[in-house]
């Protein structure tokens, strides 16, 4: 049951994917936009797999949103992120198709932002491999026993999962995008990250015990030695 809920997730957040990029394109004709929604959708159920196989909580916890549970600036936080994520992807077909106010990337750039797309998707994946309380809302999971985690990927980076969406944002606009697409993307997503990160940390300090110490340890919160 779980491998089919996860199989429909990822289905849907695909074609989610696609509704951002084709929606705003105004056509089906666009081969380069196909083949990200491909690649997107094979490397996450087949990381998924692995997850309901080895990591079952983990992927419980991403499909667990309790919205009464949720505190109303994190929802103010989550709808901004869910925004400027949506507006990171929809900006690349609105100059590309439309406004062609910057030129697009070419040649071996353009393959290396697939690539960085794929790698955006790996980070969020090892992530959730590696903190099974990564909910998508911002609360202490008491009833779960929460902890600190402080291995893999969070040994290096506090915010894991959000690095990802930033490489994820930075592919599809090299991939499909424009210099000028690139560069409002990562804008709004920097606004949105800086307001999610400070109320999830504000949250994990009061009421998480030894988030403090792992704050000390691990300095950088998305850029391990940077930021």
């Amino acid at each position: 049951m779980l491998l089919l809920k996860t199989f429909f997730g990822i289905l849907f957040q695909t074609l989610l994917i696609g509704i951002f990029l084709y929606l705003p394109a105004f056509t089906l004709n666009w081969n380069d936009a196909f083949l990200l929604l491909c690649v997107h959708f094979s490397i996450a159920f087949i990381a998924s797999i692995y997850l309901v196989i080895y990591k079952p909580a983990s992927i419980e916890a991403r499909m667990n949103y309790d919205s009464e549970a949720q505190p109303q600036e994190d929802k103010l936080a989550t709808a901004f992120m869910f925004s400027a994520l949506t507006l990171g992807f929809c900006l690349a077909p609105i100059d590309i198709f439309h406004l062609n106010l910057s030129s697009s990337f070419d040649g071996i750039l353009k393959n290396i932002g697939l690539a960085v797309y794929v790698f955006g998707i790996l980070l969020a994946m090892a992530s959730m491999i590696a903190n099974e309380f990564a909910e998508t809302t911002v609360s202490i999971q008491e009833d779960r026993g929460q902890r600190v985690i402080d291995t893999g990927i969070y040994s290096l980076v506090r915010h894991p999962m959000y690095t990802g969406f930033i490489f994820l944002i930075i592919g599809v606009n090299i991939w499909l995008g424009t210099f000028l697409s690139l560069t409002l993307s990562l804008i709004f997503l920097a606004v949105a990250l800086k307001l999610r990160i400070s109320i999830e940390e504000k949250t994990l300090l009061n009421d998480l015990e030894g988030y403090e110490d792992y704050c000390k340890k691990v300095k950088a919160r998305l850029i391990p030695y940077l930021f």
